[in-house]
């Protein structure tokens, strides 16, 4: 008797598993990704030396690697002065629930001061606080990812004819050029997250600067997660092989880096497909 049930039990396990996988994820099934997608360019900020060729392509990247993904809804909003970020974001925001998977991908001009990480909107003259539009995007959604490629040098540093000017922003405090001047380059470590509902991917570590690849080609950064995105993985290993694939092509000169964590399991592109007999 037992040695004629032997060939049917593997079979019948595989099928359980694999019935399994479809039924226990209900919850997540239900959720929807809904993703924001900010890049800047600076073509018409006053100083050329803010002047970006990748991060619009590599907007475009990561938005067709999205739509392959199978995300529907997808913002993707280019060379946004203070105004637009601010409608973009609002948008965004207001069409989040508590169900759904918020991802966000950022790429252009981004600066510590003070240890405080701000995004520099399209017109070269506000800064917008990362810390706020984390947690104005976290408090709506179930679960949000921020992948952030704006670890570049700081272009305020060594330009006098900018620096000369007043730089706005939408912290509690006014910063003055000087400020921003004299801050280092990269970005910091977020002090504001805290829970089991965000994770946030840098291109590179906290004070490191990541690379912009060739002009116009995108960088290795948006290659490498939209390469990514599309499979049918966890976001955990999506990050990871991120990360490695980052680090290969750089030859160990930027390595990206994640802070945060979320409390279940998040397949952006669907979960893997297992055998059924």
């Amino acid at each position: 008797m037992r040695s004629s049930l032997r060939p049917f039990l593997l079979p019948f396990l595989l099928l359980m598993l694999a019935v399994l996988a479809v039924l226990a994820p209900a919850e997540r099934a239900a959720a929807e990704v809904k993703a924001l997608i900010v890049t800047g360019s600076y073509q018409t900020a006053a100083s050329p030396s803010l002047r970006l060729a990748n991060p619009v392509v590599d907007g475009r990247e990561i938005a067709l690697a999205l739509t392959r993904a199978g995300i529907r809804q997808i913002a993707l909003v280019e060379d946004p002065d203070a105004a637009h970020w601010s409608e973009a974001l609002d948008r965004f925001v207001g069409s989040l629930g508590k169900s759904d998977i918020a991802l966000v991908y950022y790429a252009g001009h981004g600066l510590q001061v003070g240890g405080i990480n701000y995004f520099l909107a399209g017109d070269g003259k506000t800064l917008l606080s990362v810390d706020a539009i984390v947690q104005q995007i976290s408090s709506k959604a179930g679960s949000s990812l921020f992948v952030i490629d704006a670890c570049r040098n700081n272009p305020f540093q060594k330009n006098a004819a900018i620096g000369e000017q007043t730089i706005a922003s939408r912290a509690a405090v006014g910063i003055s050029m000087a400020q921003v001047a004299a801050s280092g380059q990269g970005l910091a470590q977020l002090g504001e997250l805290t829970g089991l509902s965000t994770v946030i991917l840098f291109s590179t570590e906290p004070g490191n600067v990541a690379l912009d690849g060739p002009a116009g080609a995108g960088s290795p950064f948006a290659h490498a997660f939209a390469a990514e995105i599309v499979r049918r993985q966890s976001l955990d290993v999506t990050l990871r092989r991120t990360a490695v694939a980052v680090q290969r092509a750089t030859e160990g000169a930027q390595s990206p880096w994640r802070q945060g964590d979320l409390a279940r399991a998040v397949y952006i592109a669907g979960m893997p497909s297992f055998p059924v007999p």
